[in-house]
């Protein structure tokens, strides 16, 4: 049993491992909290992710969405077809660019997403953002940041 716990250690500190251990619990809570509070709208975390991310740029490109969310584009185009059935999405090729799909909120998402975000912030605030101070943030997201970049 020693000899794992040294090969282990070989490639990785305790604090490392540590550190690592506690982004994955948190994270997982966070995500399982936030998946179950999302499912009392009929929407998937990526759903939401994509609804979101609209609202905020106006209308983003298909392929520029998939790579912010780290997607597949045949994963997205799914969730896309979904939430487009559901009137909360409209898609159209691009007059640039005939090659590009281009995403907009219909005026459902919004209505959707202005039910969803405020339980949503206070979820994220309850379990993530009020437990930590001003300069534990920014450590995270300066940190989580550099992670986050191709």
């Amino acid at each position: 049993m020693a000899e794992k716990g040294a090969a282990m250690e070989g490639q990785i500190s305790r604090d490392e491992l540590s550190a690592y251990f506690a982004l994955r619990a948190a994270a997982d809570r966070l995500q399982q909290a936030v998946a179950r509070q999302l499912q009392e709208f009929d929407l998937t975390e990526i759903q939401f992710t994509i609804l979101a991310q609209v609202h905020d740029a106006g209308e983003l490109r298909m392929t520029d969405l998939a790579h912010r969310l780290v997607a597949s584009k045949n994963g997205l185009t799914y969730q896309a077809t979904q939430l487009e059935r559901r009137g909360l999405i409209a898609r159209r090729v691009s007059d640039h660019d005939a090659r590009s799909v281009l995403i907009s909120l219909e005026p459902a998402g919004a209505e959707l997403l202005a039910l969803v975000f405020p339980g949503h912030i206070a979820l994220v605030r309850e379990l993530f953002l009020d437990r930590l101070t001003r300069t534990q943030l920014a450590a995270i997201r300066d940190g989580l940041g550099k992670v986050a970049i191709d």
